[in-house]
């Protein structure tokens, strides 16, 4: 085996590690995402189609994984056009299904508004958080029939009248979800540029190995 051959095998083997190791981190985020929001339909189909395409990868890396170990062209090949397969998959997902960070927080923020007036609270822990009160304002509260809680007020000092936040928490919560959309795009587009450089270095392992085989035929 030849030098660049080896050091082509190594490089798809890691890549191949790493895309599993990304795979079993995008099953795990979006898994989480389901259960803690089961709730809502915001990011129902985004982390389902998630957790399907990273369980497809995670797949496809132990047979990258097995067809670098085994030299074998076909397998590899075969490996890399799942990959990117899956890279259009992924990407398609991206621009077609992204969360929608603003009506999931709508959709939290009801529930939570909803469980705060059958008493079963709900909304303290985003109005201290968030540095919000009630639903879209204050005024959810007394037109609700309802005292203005504590938890509306900054350091829950309610003898304070000027201390009341007078932001709801849709739209604080909305807000602080979309500032976490930069960092939901870094992750999304880094694991689709480590699945194309993957691609890559499997295709250009199947021709070493391809021109290898044929140099043996003609000895």
């Amino acid at each position: 085996m030849s030098c660049g051959t080896k050091t082509l095998k190594v490089s798809s083997f890691v890549l191949d590690f790493l895309c599993c190791v990304l795979a079993a981190l995008t099953i795990a985020a979006c898994s989480y995402a389901l259960i803690a929001f089961s709730h809502s339909l915001a990011i129902r189909v985004p982390c389902i189609l998630g957790v399907v395409l990273g369980a497809l990868l995670f797949c496809s890396t132990i047979f990258g994984c097995i067809a670098a170990l085994r030299e074998s062209i076909r397998m590899t090949w075969i490996f890399a056009a799942m990959v990117l397969a899956l890279v259009c998959g992924q990407i398609t997902v991206i621009f077609a299904q992204p969360i929608n960070f603003k009506l999931l927080a709508n959709e939290t923020i009801y529930n939570a508004w909803q469980g705060q007036l059958y008493h079963l609270g709900g909304m303290p822990y985003y109005e201290i958080k968030y540095h919000c009160c009630g639903q879209t304002g204050p005024s959810n509260y007394p037109d609700s029939g309802l005292k203005i809680p504590q938890s509306c007020y900054f350091n829950q000092n309610a003898t304070v009248s000027t201390d009341l936040y007078t932001v709801g928490c849709n739209q604080k919560l909305g807000e602080a979800f979309i500032k976490g959309t930069h960092w939901e795009r870094i992750s999304d587009w880094s694991v689709v540029g480590v699945e194309i450089l993957t691609v890559i270095v499997a295709g250009l392992l199947a021709i070493t190995l391809q021109n290898a085989e044929r140099r043996r035929l003609y000895r």
